[in-house]
């Protein structure tokens, strides 16, 4: 299926499925010559090592500086943190009910709870990032060498210049790590489905079903939303699926989707956890929260094409908006340059395996996913970023599904050089503006350590966006503290995901409507009851010479002071109430 190193004038001879040019796994193509046989080799050995030194400036954003541009990471910590001493913290049992069950998020608080005891709430958020980091590309060259026979690390740099994205930098890394593991889950899925359309028996396929059917359940403990689109997926390869050896469309279709029984298990237990989520009972000691307004936010037809550079959008210097653009419009052409004409013959090599199918499969459901993209609401409630979620999936299935033999020499060298390329911009921009980031950071540490332990903190966020990067870094930085000691902070998500609801003397229950912490836009001050909170919290510019806040401020009938404890960088400490 992969293509040889280029042989011209003459057409390269077929291989059969799994031989590759660029790998150990298969020999090379014959006639090639000793040149051509040591140039293969040193291809992939300077490919994986190459890919092995980018993979660890990569995970170095995470590790080389003090200060994360990660939105909800600082949010992630400190919630570990919270859980985990949760037990022994009888503050924290006064504001906070601890009710986790197993379904969407446990594999992060699972992987959370392992960690946060070894080395720490912060350091153990850090390690959970960079899993997808690590994870996504490597589960896109192990999709490329288990269903194409392709050992070379291409995809592996394909998939680390996609690591780093918006949704990086927004701090989804539940979500990301749940991605990664369903591509996995995809490729174990493709070979089984590929064995049934190969017309192979149940006997000999049971293996590979018995995998499918442990593996699944991971997918949705990993992340509801990429376990909907491994069913998806799923339900595709059965739609994919054509004639073959002998045996008619149908047939084929309907051995895929027998081989559907092996996701019961975790459609089973996706159900029991949907059906505990609904019957509305609240953990024992909770009080009840305000519904959220679930209304869908569609967003204007701009906005939506802009999110196709989200990807790989990062930073503000345009650098890897570009390569998003080029990943775009790469993929985009060899796609469709990949998909067979009509009346053109296989391939032996293609007749032999189902690689044909796997192709065809991941371009039906990158098209599909591409137009759900198109029709789904920005925002659902509180869940955010509900279309632009799909976008790195659709380019995933796109670029798996590429055929290097038919995109032509053209295409296979700008896939084959500009992969590298591309990883290296990427990282470059993220670990250069992480560097720079810790200027616009400053002070928070000073500022955050004011806080005392058992304290109340009002997080104000006026300004939680950064020069640097293209998100809002600060909007949690108050979980940092939490991350170290016992406070009850303002905003914290009482859902299944977080395992954590409020008890009646929560504070963040009487919080006003206009309150949220982020997009702030301005701060009304006389709906706030101050007698709930001991300190407030505000970001702005660095530059800021003021915040706006009042003098003074309401508890109860009394108006009190509003003291300035400390100031550092955009960086503001207040109390409501007489300074000792």
């Amino acid at each position: 299926m992969v293509a040889g190193l280029k042989m011209a004038p003459q057409a390269a001879p077929e291989r059969a499925h799994g031989q590759v040019e660029n790998g150990p796994a298969g020999s090379v193509a014959p006639g090639l010559g000793l040149y051509g046989r040591v140039s293969a080799k040193l291809t992939w050995f300077a490919g994986w090592p190459a890919f092995g030194v980018l993979l660890s400036l990569g995970v170095l954003v995470f590790w080389a500086f003090d200060a994360l541009p990660f939105q909800d990471l600082p949010a992630h910590a400190g919630l570990i943190a919270m859980r985990h001493r949760f037990a022994d913290s009888a503050f924290e049992q006064r504001f906070f009910v601890l009710a986790p069950h197993l379904g969407p998020y446990s594999l992060f608080r699972f992987l959370g709870e392992c960690l946060v005891g070894i080395i720490g709430p912060v350091r153990a958020v850090r390690a959970i990032a960079c899993l997808p980091v690590i994870a996504t590309p490597l589960a896109l060259a192990f999709a490329r060498k288990r269903l194409f026979g392709e050992s070379g690390a291409t995809f592996a740099f394909v998939g680390l210049s996609l690591a780093f994205g918006l949704m990086t930098l927004l701090g989804f890394a539940s979500y990301l790590l749940g991605v990664s593991v369903m591509l996995v889950g995809i490729t174990f899925w493709m070979t089984l489905a590929g064995a049934a359309y190969a017309g192979e028996t149940t006997a000999q396929t049971r293996k590979k079903e018995l995998l499918v059917a442990v593996f699944s359940p991971l997918v949705f403990v990993a992340h509801g939303h990429a376990f909907l689109l491994y069913l998806f997926i799923a339900f595709l390869s059965a739609v994919c699926a054509g004639a073959r050896l002998g045996r008619t469309g149908m047939q084929n279709r309907l051995a895929v989707a027998l081989r559907w029984r092996a996701l019961i298990p975790a459609v089973a237990l996706a159900g029991w956890v949907a059906w505990i989520e609904r019957s509305g009972t609240r953990p024992a000691g909770s009080a009840p929260v305000a519904a959220a307004n679930m209304v869908p936010h569609f967003q204007g037809i701009l906005d939506k094409l802009s999110l196709l550079l989200t990807p790989t959008l990062m930073t503000r210097t345009g650098v890897d908006l570009l390569v998003g653009v080029g990943i775009w419009i790469f993929a985009t052409s060899a796609v469709l340059r990949s998909i067979p004409k009509a009346g053109e013959s296989q391939r032996p090599a293609e007749v032999a395996s189902p690689v044909i199918y796997y192709a065809r499969t991941f371009r039906t459901g990158a098209l599909a996913l591409f137009l759900i993209f198109a029709a789904l609401p920005h925002s659902i409630g509180w869940f955010g970023f509900v279309d632009g979620r799909l976008l790195p999936i659709v380019l995933y299935l796109a670029l798996l599904s590429i055929d290097r033999e038919r995109i032509g020499a053209w295409h296979r060298a700008i896939l084959t050089r500009g992969a590298p390329l591309a990883a290296l911009a990427v990282v470059s921009m993220a670990l250069l503006s992480s560097y720079r980031f810790q200027e616009e950071a400053r002070g928070y540490r000073e500022v955050l350590g004011k806080v005392p332990v058992q304290a109340r903190v009002l997080n104000l966020p006026l300004d939680p966006d950064s020069d640097l990067f293209a998100a809002h870094p600060f909007v949690h930085y108050d979980k940092l503290v939490l991350a170290e000691r016992p406070i009850v902070v303002s905003d914290v998500w009482f859902h299944q995901g977080s395992a954590l609801y409020p008890t009646a003397q929560n504070p963040a229950l009487r919080l006003p409507s206009t309150y949220s912490e982020s997009g702030l836009v301005f701060v009304d001050w006389p709906a706030y009851e101050f007698s709930d909170w001991d300190y407030i919290l505000m970001r702005t510019r660095p530059d800021a010479t003021s915040t706006g806040a009042p003098a003074t401020v309401r508890q109860g009938s009394t108006e009190v002071p509003l003291n300035l404890v400390d100031h550092r960088g955009g960086w503001w400490l207040y109390s409501p109430r007489a300074l000792q």
